[in-house]
């Protein structure tokens, strides 16, 4: 992905979740459900990417530990 893709879906992104925030709460936690219903696979795996990734910006786990973790999940965008 180029420079300015990578820039333009991070632009997309950040408008749809602020659009996501202007909605009514009972709306939102709608979304919420559908979204996971839908696609926990895909959430929980991101879930496991990101904690992962805390964790050795952290100094939890080694860059090795990381890695090994890391390459044990399905592959996504990150």
């Amino acid at each position: 992905m180029s420079q300015a893709e990578l820039t333009e879906s991070l632009l997309t992104s950040t408008g749809f979740y602020n659009l996501f925030q202007t909605l009514p709460l009972e709306i939102r936690q709608g979304f919420l459900k559908l979204l996971f219903q839908e696609n926990q696979s895909e959430l929980e795996d991101l879930i496991l990417y990101l904690a992962c990734e805390n964790a050795r910006q952290e100094g939890f786990l080694s860059d090795l530990e990381a890695l090994s973790l890391l390459d044990s999940l399905p592959k996504f965008s990150k």
